[in-house]
């Protein structure tokens, strides 16, 4: 987060933007102070760019994991508004833990650092040496063989507890089959989908 100020919201804003070498649409602001004397007028903005972001994301993995002595690279990119942050260690496993568990829940730490650091909800997606990804693709081929067991049989399919990144491939793929739709059901850690045929 970066502060700035000036005498109104348009001159302060016009500066943070060329402070930061970005466009008015890059940037996400907030007047967090506004004075308006008799003499002087004051207002303050509190603003962000997703390359800030992004930088406090992979500077956090480095940090976070430096100090739990693992030896870490990160590569990042941005894609449709969420932030994804690809890292590499020298212990790839013991980070993803079993089915994926320690990943998820360094997502989730990471999730928060940032919501509190930037005061918003961005979206972030962690993974280790490609894990995730492979997983989806997974996911996503489990999903395309039960649709068509679904169309054959037109009997109901109740899939395993999956984690809600897992769930959505699988709603995603299903939601491009014809005579085919799926429901989450369950709490928490118990949800799971169902992929039934309609007419």
């Amino acid at each position: 987060m970066k502060t700035y100020e000036g005498k109104t919201e348009e001159e302060v804003v016009q500066n943070a933007c060329l402070d930061l070498g970005v466009t008015l649409d890059q940037l996400t602001y907030e007047v967090i102070e506004e004075k308006r004397g008799l003499f002087s007028k004051k207002v303050v903005i509190e603003c962000y760019t997703q390359n800030m972001v992004q930088e406090y994301l992979e500077d956090f993995v480095r940090r976070t994991l430096t100090n739990m002595q693992f030896t870490v690279e990160t590569v990042s990119y941005i894609q449709d508004g969420r932030i994804y942050c690809n890292i590499n260690t020298d212990n790839n496993s013991i980070l993803i833990g079993k089915n994926g568990v320690i990943l998820r829940a360094f997502n989730f730490i990471a999730k928060n650092a940032i919501q509190t650091q930037f005061k918003k909800r961005i979206e972030i997606s962690l993974d280790i040496n490609g894990y995730k990804e492979n997983r989806y693709k997974k996911v996503s081929s489990m999903a395309k063989r039960l649709g068509k067991q679904v169309l054959k049989t037109k009997a109901d399919v109740k899939l395993d507890p999956l984690p809600a990144d897992e769930r959505k491939v699988i709603h995603q793929v299903i939601s491009q089959m014809n005579h085919l739709k799926t429901e989450s059901k369950g709490e928490g850690k118990n949800r799971y989908i169902t992929i039934s045929y309609v007419d």
